[in-house]
């Protein structure tokens, strides 16, 4: 009998070592790429994404999209990078595919609550100040909308404005694939 539940033992556990594994589900992320809740943005010559923020047993996706509760077509996207970096973009007024105009950022306007106008501001957030602002000089192209699944993809381009000197202006560009139905901001990208 012993020897019989020993042999048993083994079978069932050969089974669980050739049965399915965590990389079963992904492949070994061979298959994963950046198609869904991802923000990538270049400005002067640095990288600015989201990243996944993990420490006490919990992590965060730091990519946040809201829609605005007075009007449903105005955006705000927050995206946190690891350098304590805050970039925020407010989208006015998206009600379809096409070009959208930016406008000149408001120095005095507070981060977490949604712009009156479509506009970015990078914050440094050890100092909680504005280092950038976005001029007139800049267009967002949205190129998948649906206002009902929450979906907005397009790219962006802009001159940002220095807030502590006014002569200085540097470009960003970005892109960006979003789905507020899909975002969950307590699991980890597979690309991350």
């Amino acid at each position: 009998m012993k020897k019989f539940m020993i042999l048993k033992s083994l079978i069932i556990f050969a089974l669980l070592l050739s049965s399915c594994n965590k990389d079963d589900d992904n492949n070994g992320d061979q298959d994963c790429i950046k198609n869904k809740n991802f923000f990538e943005a270049d400005f002067d010559g640095q990288i600015i994404e989201p990243y996944y923020n993990q420490g006490g047993g919990f992590g965060l996706y730091t990519l946040y999209i809201q829609r605005c509760t007075s009007n449903d077509n105005t955006w705000l996207f927050t995206i946190r990078t690891e350098d304590d970096l805050g970039l925020y973009i407010t989208m006015t007024n998206i009600g379809a595919v096409g070009n959208y105009s930016i406008s000149t950022g408001n120095p005095d306007h507070v981060a977490i609550y949604c712009a009156e106008i479509t506009s970015l501001f990078i914050e440094d957030e050890s100092t909680n100040s504005y280092s950038y602002i976005s001029s007139a000089n800049g267009t967002i192209e949205i190129t998948e909308y649906d206002s009902g699944s929450g979906i907005l993809v397009g790219t962006f381009t802009s001159e940002m404005v220095s807030t502590a000197d006014p002569s200085i202006e540097k470009t960003i560009t970005g892109e960006f694939n979003l789905n507020k139905s899909t975002l969950d901001n307590t699991k980890k990208p597979c690309w991350l």
